[in-house]
């Protein structure tokens, strides 16, 4: 059985897209200030405050500033790793977790709770953080396909991206998957982040339109014309169970989907 875990971190708001050209300058202090903090160019600072409309608060972590510190990394991948230890003793296939749930996990045994270190870490970084959510996904006689878009570090073991998704996905039959089939598997994911399908749909279902929300149904990313599940079967077989995708700055859903049936043992 495989598993894997998907997580976020969010600042401010993101800036609305009609305060991109604001024609006030930043004021030199924020610039300045900005500029200590973060360790950037000046222009960099500069463009990030004219796109925040000038306002220090709003400059949120798009401007991948604190992505790129070590403290910020640290604590991503300390979430991650809380979050797979709650998925090793729940049960279920999918599960998704909001602030409240977050703050109280730890990183390992004896591990300080997640809300201290994110208190530790705004504290270095001197920047406002939010644990806002993060999800679990099991495959359980298969495996957890992922992607990560946007920005992927060559350092941290935990990928990092402004667009993320996991798949759990099956072979035909009960042999581990090829690389083939894993590789299949990447490129779903990689659908998911594009496509962003709220529904999995079945393998038969009819290829839909440009507002096709169904992964299944919707047009395979490497050929449009053919329905993703027909693509799959005329590719080896690769099942698809079910789906978590992420995206940074997005609200988290009012309620928590549906428990998902469970995949073929």
């Amino acid at each position: 059985m495989q598993r894997a875990a998907l997580g976020a971190l969010g600042g401010a708001a993101p800036v609305p897209p009609g305060r991109w050209f604001s024609a006030a300058p930043p004021a030199l202090r924020d610039l300045r200030e900005l500029r200590a903090r973060t360790g950037q160019p000046v222009m960099r600072c500069r463009e990030a405050l004219e796109r925040a409309g000038g306002d220090l608060r709003q400059v949120n972590c798009e401007t991948d500033f604190v992505a790129r510190t070590p403290d910020f990394q640290q604590l991503v991948e300390m979430a991650a790793r809380g979050v797979l230890g709650h998925c090793q003793g729940a049960s279920g296939t999918k599960h998704l977790l909001r602030e409240e749930e977050l703050a109280q996990l730890r990183a390992g045994d004896g591990a300080e709770l997640l809300s201290d270190q994110l208190a530790l870490a705004m504290g270095r970084l001197g920047e406002r953080l939010v644990l806002r959510r993060a999800g679990w996904l099991r495959a359980p006689g298969g495996f957890v396909a992922t992607y990560a878009h946007g920005w992927v570090p060559p350092g941290p073991p935990v990928a990092m991206g402004t667009y993320g998704a996991l798949v759990a996905c099956g072979g035909p039959g009960p042999e581990p998957p090829s690389p083939e089939l894993q590789e299949l598997g990447r490129r779903v994911a990689q659908h998911v982040v594009g496509m962003a399908p709220t529904a999995l749909g079945t393998p038969e279902d009819e290829l839909g339109g440009d507002t096709e929300t169904r992964l299944l149904a919707q047009g395979s990313l490497l050929e449009p014309g053919v329905p993703l599940g027909r693509y799959l079967r005329e590719r080896g077989g690769l099942q698809v169970w079910d789906f978590l995708r992420f995206q940074c700055g997005e609200e988290p859903p009012q309620e928590p989907p549906q428990e998902p049936s469970a995949p073929p043992a």
